[in-house]
């Protein structure tokens, strides 16, 4: 080991038998990023479509949205390591980030439009400064050659999925208790603690940093930080031959024997070919990503809308997370067991089962949305569900006979706002006084009435507590309700033309059903009464087991942990030395495309939910067949891996 090796351990607490104490530091700053990150992401497009506290977006809409900061974000950390390289140094980079990510998520508990975009460029701004900055500083930590650095980033992976799984949780709480805008405020506090964290305990990772930019960086750490970046596993979670891993005696350790040799003949394959084999890796990617980030639109679309539980779609954002956590060291005992009886599948084979696990998990999703489709609701289901019209309903009930000016007016029907008033917004039952209130205000902003008058109208607070915990069914009554609501508001100087459109809903019902059929025939003029059955059998949103969601979530994990770290092990041995940057800059860019092509979940409202698993499922499943066809051909041009 060097002098610069020995001074590196020595200087931080550290030594080669023992994680240096700069490795719990980065474990906690990135553990609150990420719940400071997925926060944002749980919560973001069900924010864009709530038409209460958010803006009434289609699906279609947010979707587009989050594809295009999904996109910027994964691309952001080539801008933001190349900065740290060459200007700013890495830990300086990630508290850059850090700033901007507190501003990012305090902008969105902003209840304006505006403030989303300029959220958004804060968070892309920050994500590239911070993420590939603090995964380079955990390799900085070790000297070269240490055995203990594939476990450091297993560790600090660990951090990744450990926030990111505690923040949905969190956020379901904080949004049912308080609302988006506190839940997204909760959001900034998270990122608060993570540069805290890092300030107070700079020392412990301040002068690696320095160090490290001297020495330069080796390819498997390239591969790991990289990883890490983009939040998919660093190399050592699938592959076990490494030799960094296990003593040269020990059966794992005999990779290290011959590791000049497979370099050797890694080298005596001509750059083309190893270049041509890693635009393969890149297409699957590209398809992977787009599938797997399906998570934070149409699968939450389907969590809220589709599965019986009593949580919002937030929650299903814990599920993915918490399946690493309790799939990831399984695995890697898995592939040392196998690697140990020289059975181990080399890297182009695990990532072929890896998109083929990635498609059934789709065919799993496909198979509980033909059944939910397949079920006509009863009359029970009717009085109890909710609802949501959109354009593939619409079609449906064209089929069904209802005329098309019917449809047509409901789908176009928009507010004095701008808002849409039915289409694609979900309609649920409002069961306590409160909640109504918030449902007379969305109606009142759509009538027109003014963003003051509607924001004192949402905020007025009632002396009664038992008016103000007031719930249908209850003991107290909602006329009675209303008209200390108005008595309140008259006192604040809102005028008795608002007052009055209030004092319009006490004998109202508001059921979701009722609520359907209301707007429906406000919107139609009464023409769409003739077919009101229709509408809300047509409407109604089907619920299935959560089982099925859990089990697709399980299988894509494991394709995941199978495929994702293969990839980026593969770019830091395969490429030609002098295009490795280059290389690597490759895998960003597939993944950014894969991201932006997330896009296709704006078909979710257009075609059948059960056709929209299927096309993801069979993409997936048609890249894992490419894979197993050229499996042969990537082999020798990836010989050893």
């Amino acid at each position: 080991m060097s002098a610069n090796a020995e001074t590196l351990n020595a200087s931080h607490g550290g030594d080669i038998a023992t994680h240096p104490k700069g490795l719990y530091v980065l474990f906690g700053t990135e553990m609150w990023e990420r719940f400071s990150f997925y926060s944002m992401l749980a919560l973001f497009t069900l924010y864009l479509q709530d038409p209460k506290e958010g803006f009434g977006w289609t699906s279609g809409q947010a979707t587009g949205l989050y594809a295009n900061y999904l996109m910027f974000v994964y691309a952001s950390p080539l801008i933001g390591g190349w900065i740290a390289d060459k200007f700013t140094g890495y830990r300086k980079a990630v508290m850059i980030g850090g700033f901007f990510f507190m501003a990012g998520h305090g902008l969105l508990s902003i209840p304006a439009i505006w403030a989303v975009y300029l959220a958004l460029t804060c968070l892309v701004i920050g994500n590239g400064f911070f993420k590939p900055n603090v995964s380079t500083m955990v390799g900085n930590l070790y000297p070269e050659g240490s055995h203990l650095k594939d476990r450091a980033y297993n560790i600090f992976y660990m951090g990744i999925n450990v926030g990111a799984f505690i923040a949905p949780v969190v956020m379901e709480i904080m949004r049912q208790t308080f609302g988006f805008h506190a839940a997204f405020a909760v959001a900034a506090f998270g990122m608060v603690v993570s540069v805290f964290i890092l300030w107070k305990w700079k020392a412990l990772v301040e002068d690696p940093d320095a160090l490290r930019r001297r020495q330069g960086r080796d390819p498997d750490q390239v591969a790991d930080t990289a990883a890490t970046a983009v939040d998919a596993p660093p190399h050592a979670v699938s592959d076990q031959d490494e030799g960094n891993e296990h003593p040269p005696t020990s059966p794992g350790g005999m990779f290290a024997k011959d590791a000049s040799q497979r370099s050797k003949l890694m080298d005596a394959v001509p750059d083309w070919k190893r270049i041509m084999a890693l635009i393969v890796i890149f297409l699957i990617v590209i398809v992977f990503w787009m599938v797997f980030h399906q998570n934070g639109s149409t699968l939450t679309y389907w969590a809220d809308d589709n599965t019986a539980w009593n949580v919002t779609g937030t929650i299903s954002n814990a599920i993915n997370p918490a399946w690493i956590i309790i799939l990831t060291f399984p695995l890697v005992w898995f592939w040392g067991f196998l690697d140990r009886r020289g059975m181990e599948p080399s890297t182009p084979t695990k990532m072929a089962f890896g998109m083929l696990l990635t498609g059934l998990s789709f065919f799993v999703l496909y198979f509980a949305a033909t059944v939910g489709e397949g079920e006509k609701p009863t009359a029970e289901q009717i009085a109890t569900g909710s609802f949501r019209v959109n354009e593939r309903v619409a079609g449906q009930l064209n089929e069904d006979g209802v005329p098309k000016e019917v449809t047509d007016a409901i789908i176009n029907a928009k507010g004095a706002d701008g808002s849409n008033i039915l289409n694609d917004r979900k309609i649920s039952t409002d069961s306590s006084f409160a909640s109504a209130l918030s449902t007379i205000v969305v109606d009142l902003k759509a009538a027109g009435v003014s963003e003051a008058d509607a924001k004192k109208v949402s905020d007025v607070e009632l002396e009664d507590q038992a008016l103000r915990d007031g719930r249908f069914g209850g003991t107290a009554s909602f006329p009675a309700y209303l008209s200390a609501v108005t008595d309140k508001l008259r006192s604040q100087g809102v005028s008795e033309d608002v007052l009055s459109k209030i004092r319009a809903y006490q004998n109202k019902q508001f059921t979701a059903d009722a609520k359907l059929i209301n707007k429906v025939n406000e919107v139609t003029g009464g023409k769409a009464q003739p077919y009101a059955q229709k509408i809300l059998d047509r409407g109604y949103l089907f619920q299935v087991s959560p089982f099925w969601l859990l089990l697709a979530y399980g299988i894509i994990s494991l394709g995941e942990l199978m495929l994702s770290p293969m990839g980026l092990s593969l770019v830091s041995k395969v490429a030609p030395v002098r295009m490795r940057g280059l290389m690597m800059g490759g895998w960003f860019v597939a993944t950014a495309i894969g991201n932006k092509l997330t896009m296709i979940g704006i078909f979710w409202s257009i075609w059948y939910q059960s056709s929209f698993f299927l096309v993801l499922g069979c993409a997936a499943l048609f890249m894992s067949v490419v894979l197993a066809i050229l499996l042969k051909p990537l082999k020798k041009a990836m010989p050893g891996v």
